[in-house]
């Protein structure tokens, strides 16, 4: 399993003019799983979690915010970026991965 634990976010919301960018994160990927963590306003954890199927394109899901988002890449590259929706907030996210 690779393990980017020192991962940093950027995150837009589609009805505000400022993105929330350099947000740490933690991001865990294997042959069959991604999982994307990172703090929460509330000073829990948010966590992502959805299928690898080995092309570079996931789907995942929060149920504690009731989201779901998609996130892609390139072949050995080192940055995700996709969308997200979570109760009626929309938005997109960038995620740069350092180990």
């Amino acid at each position: 399993m690779a393990i980017w634990k020192n991962s940093l976010m950027t995150t837009v919301y589609y009805d505000e003019t400022e993105a929330n960018e350099g947000e740490k994160c933690e991001v865990k990927i294997d042959n069959k799983t991604i999982v994307a963590s990172y703090g929460d306003r509330e000073g829990g954890f948010t966590i992502y979690e959805g299928k690898n199927d080995g092309t570079g394109h996931f789907e995942l899901f929060c149920p504690k915010r009731r989201g779901r988002a998609t996130l892609h890449m390139f072949k050995g590259a080192k940055v995700l970026e996709g969308s997200w929706i979570e109760e009626d907030e929309r938005g997109f996210w960038k995620i740069e991965l350092f180990d």
